[in-house]
């Protein structure tokens, strides 16, 4: 069998760049290390149901000072639909109603005409929580930034999200890629590659299919190749999703 590589991984010193930038003694690495893992699945958890998020990169300041370290978060995410949002926030206030204090829902209530300011709000109240909850857990600074990205079809984590949420509402798999291939073909993309395994359609016995459209170098070290892998989890069981998006060289 072909032995196979990361992608992004093989990449690194090239085209690829680390999610996490800092530095760490052989005392505090595996700390750091253990931190940044925690620190992306509370984004993750307190962002999930507003946010279709790709990447959330770390980036540490004064480390070796006695100052407190201070902790730069950005989180890459796809721009949110007005209307979807507008549907979402009264379920968020009345689970987290705690935590909201009067005048924000006050604000919230005042902006339902423009869904633009809605989301601001929105969003402005749940980095302070995660901030707050962050600061309590680590006892350092933090600073969260969101990137929005306004085609999902030029991010290999989107797309692969996408077609996990087409594969739990029951959409046949092959139709699932063709139509993510397609919408792929009107970007800039230079090819695009997708597997999905499993008990594809219900069958009883699992296997892999693949579908490719344009050029994926993968041994080409200058080639820009976002990867990801993601899990779609149907009534038959879990599908697994992968991803090779070429950008460009």
């Amino acid at each position: 069998m072909g032995q196979k590589t990361h992608p992004k991984g093989f990449r690194l010193v090239t085209t690829q760049k680390h999610l996490s930038k800092w530095y760490g003694n052989k005392f505090l690495y595996s700390n750091l290390i253990e931190e940044d893992y925690f620190i992306r699945l509370k984004v993750d958890e307190f962002f999930s149901e507003m946010l279709s998020i790709s990447k959330i990169e770390i980036n540490r300041i004064n480390q070796e000072t006695e100052t407190k370290e201070y902790v730069n978060i950005t989180i890459n995410a796809l721009f949110p639909r007005a209307k979807e949002m507008y549907r979402k926030v009264p379920k968020y206030f009345t689970d987290n109603l705690e935590n909201s204090n009067s005048k924000t829902l006050a604000n919230l209530n005042n902006s339902k005409g423009n869904l633009k300011l809605f989301t601001t709000l929105l969003f402005k109240q749940n980095i302070r929580n995660i901030i707050r909850f962050l600061q309590i857990k680590t006892n350092k600074n933090y600073y969260v930034t969101i990137k929005f990205i306004k085609n999902p079809f030029e991010d290999a984590t989107l797309i692969a999200k996408y077609i996990a949420d087409q594969l739990e509402k029951r959409t046949p798999f092959r139709r699932a890629v063709k139509q993510t291939i397609k919408k792929v073909q009107r970007t800039n993309m230079k090819g695009i590659k997708v597997q999905v395994s499993g008990r594809l359609n219900g069958i009883e016995i699992a296997r892999s299919e693949w579908k490719r459209d344009g050029r994926v170098p993968l041994h080409t070290l200058k080639a820009k190749i976002d990867y990801t892998h993601q899990r779609a989890e149907t009534i038959y069981g879990v599908i697994g999703i992968k991803v090779w998006l070429f950008i460009g060289e």
